[in-house]
Order: C-alpha cells, then sequence, then structure tokens
C-alpha cells in the first residue's frame, strides 16, 4: 500500500535510484520569523518511527510514495521532479500556514483525452451538469445530517438544525439553476455549522464559518483539513484521468478546481469533520496549540502532524459499503467515487449515485 508523506521541516528533495532522498536542513535560513526551527528532530511523517537527525538523508523507495505534501521552505531538484514523473507521484505544496500553493502533477500518457471531452459535454449539457450538482449536493447533505444524527442520539439539542436542513433538501430537489442550488448549500452549511456548539463537547470561541482569514480554533481546522482533502482529492482526479477545472457545482475560472471542489463536498462531513471533532472532544488539540497572526489562527509545528497524522487513520478507516455490500477505506471511497462519476459520463451506468454515510 501506497502512503502519503508530510514534510514539515526545512529540506531537500531529490533522486537517489529509484528512491526519493529527503535531507533535513536544520539550519536552513527561514523567510520569516514564524519559520524558524528549534528542533533538530526530523519533522516528517513517514509510515516508519522517526529517527534522531543525523546529517544523512532519509531515502524512501519510489514505489511507496502515494504523493508528497510539503509545509515550510521545501527544495526540489530536477532529479526528484524526474523521478516523480516517472512513477507519476504528484506534489502539493502548501506555505507554512497550511493555505495551498500549486501542485505539480506529472504527465500522465495514459490520458486519451476522451474522459475529458464527456466531462466537458456534461459541462456543457445544462440539464446533465445541472442533475450531476443536484446529486452531489444531496450527497453532500446527507453526510452533514449523518454528523447531525450520530450526535442526536448521544442527547445533544440538534432537531431543530435538522429539521431546518431537511426542509433545505427538499428545495435542492426542485432547483432549476446551479445558482439556487450554490445558494441552498450556503444556507445547509451555515444552518450546519451554527450547531457544532452542539457536537464539540467544551467551550469554543466558533459562532460561524470565517476563512479568510481564518478566525479561531474551529476556523482554523477546517480551513487547515479541508486545505488537505483538496490535496487528496485532486491526486485521485489525477489517477482517473478526470480534469480538476471542469466541476459542475463550483463554476470554472480563478485558477480554481471545481471538480475538486465538488468532490470535496461529499467528503468534508464525514472526513475533515469528523476528524475535527474528535480532535477537540477528547483534548487532542487545544488553544495553546494555536498561534494567533496578523494571518488569522495556525496550527504549531507539533499539533499540525498530529492533525494530518488523524486525517490519515480516518483515511485508512475501513467501514462497511451498504450499496456495494463490502468493506472499504475513506481513502479507496474517494477514488471510487471518481470512477463512480466517469461510468456515468461514458453511459456505463445510468444514474450517478455519490457517496452517503446513512
Amino acid at each position: 500500500m501506497k502512503n502519503n508523506i508530510y514534510i514539515f521541516s526545512n529540506s531537500i528533495l531529490s533522486r537517489k535510484n529509484n528512491s526519493f532522498s529527503l535531507y533535513t536542513i536544520p539550519d536552513s535560513e527561514p523567510q520569516h520569523s514564524i519559520d524558524i526551527y528549534e528542533s533538530e528532530n526530523e519533522n516528517v511523517i513517514l509510515p516508519a518511527d522517526k529517527t534522531e537527525l543525523d546529517a544523512k538523508p532519509k531515502n524512501i523507495p519510489a514505489e511507496t510514495v502515494e504523493a508528497f505534501y510539503t509545509f515550510g521552505e521545501v527544495r526540489f531538484n530536477t532529479q526528484f521532479f524526474k523521478i516523480a514523473s516517472y512513477y507519476k507521484t504528484p506534489v502539493h505544496i502548501f506555505n507554512y500556514y497550511g493555505n495551498y500553493v500549486g501542485s505539480f502533477l506529472p504527465a500522465n500518457n495514459d490520458n486519451s483525452g476522451e474522459v475529458q471531452i464527456l466531462q466537458y459535454e456534461a459541462y456543457l449539457t445544462y440539464h446533465k451538469r445541472l442533475y450531476i450538482a443536484k446529486v452531489i449536493l444531496e450527497s453532500a447533505v446527507k453526510n452533514i445530517l449523518f454528523n447531525l444524527k450520530t450526535h442526536l442520539y448521544s442527547g445533544s439539542d440538534l432537531e431543530e438544525p435538522i429539521n431546518n436542513i431537511n426542509s433545505l433538501l427538499e428545495q435542492v430537489h426542485f432547483a432549476e439553476t446551479i445558482s439556487e442550488l450554490l445558494g441552498f448549500e450556503g444556507s445547509i452549511r451555515n444552518t450546519y455549522y451554527s450547531a457544532w456548539p452542539e457536537l464539540i463537547k467544551k467551550e469554543t470561541d466558533f459562532y460561524k464559518r470565517i476563512k479568510q482569514p481564518p478566525i479561531g480554533i474551529v476556523n482554523s481546522l477546517i480551513s487547515f483539513g479541508n486545505s488537505i482533502l483538496y490535496g487528496i482529492i485532486l491526486s485521485e482526479i489525477y489517477r482517473t484521468r478526470l480534469n480538476p477545472f471542469i466541476g459542475f457545482i463550483h463554476e470554472v475560472g480563478d485558477n480554481k478546481q471545481p471538480l475538486v471542489y465538488d468532490i470535496s463536498e461529499i467528503f468534508k462531513p464525514i472526513i475533515v469533520d469528523k476528524v475535527i471533532f474528535r480532535v477537540l472532544n477528547l483534548g487532542m488539540i487545544d488553544e495553546k496549540d494555536f498561534q494567533i497572526t496578523n494571518e488569522g489562527y495556525y496550527l504549531k509545528d507539533e499539533p499540525r502532524k498530529k492533525f494530518v497524522q488523524e486525517i490519515e487513520y480516518r483515511l485508512s478507516t475501513v467501514i462497511h459499503h451498504k450499496r456495494l455490500n463490502r468493506k472499504i477505506s475513506y481513502r479507496s471511497l474517494i477514488r471510487m467515487e471518481c470512477y463512480n462519476l466517469i461510468n456515468f459520463l461514458n453511459g456505463k451506468i445510468k444514474t450517478y449515485e455519490p457517496y452517503r454515510a446513512s
């Protein structure tokens, strides 16, 4: 099984034979004070135990890497990109604060363009685009309701937001335009987030979603978690030959990747949100783990690694898929979702049914 590799330290990524070579630079010059690393430990999450830095690079067999996620100051050389291209290994780059910067996606010679043509045709055929957008949003709302109902059974006062969201979901069924769907999506999200104080079993400063900059610890976790999920979904879209720049709910343009945002709507509640509830309710992360800057609230180094490890644990969690009647991990569910969409676009299946947790 391949692993996602997360790198948090100032590092150099290069190549050694058929391996990626990672060298951590403890004494590298930071670009601003927040990038200073006091620890001489190796700041990277790997599938093996971390060891003390001994000035030797760590070699990672290329065939074992699913994708790289880099934070802070990471240097690459051309040999690194050559081997990443050969093994079709995406590299997702984030700044120190966890904001997405961009991705390196190796050229895919297996891509004949047929899937992307079908994707363009579905986007340009309005009734088909509306259908795909609607079922994606319906599944996202069902997964939101799954979260709320799970906590309702534990005694939380959630009947009102559940009823309100169900009412909005009924209106989604009859929407006739993408803009209507986006309006309902915004209202549903606002209602959902308004219920979070009932889901988080501790006092927080969260009262609504604030993105730029993220204000408060909960908004910070949502932004960071969503950024990681976007990278994971982009990797799966790349491997399944879909075009991330052609979506169905979110509009094309502004250098965004609409299909990434579309598919993320399905998985945010059951991956990112579940991890946030877990780390806060179990006291794994709290206020002391954040730094407050002019750019908002951001996780410190060690808590950030802890949060990413919880995301990875969630992705590897195996569940029973009712429709397939078999066990499958959340990571595999994301890739299967991409193939599910492809099979609808090419006519192998007549209806598109995105994943629903309930």
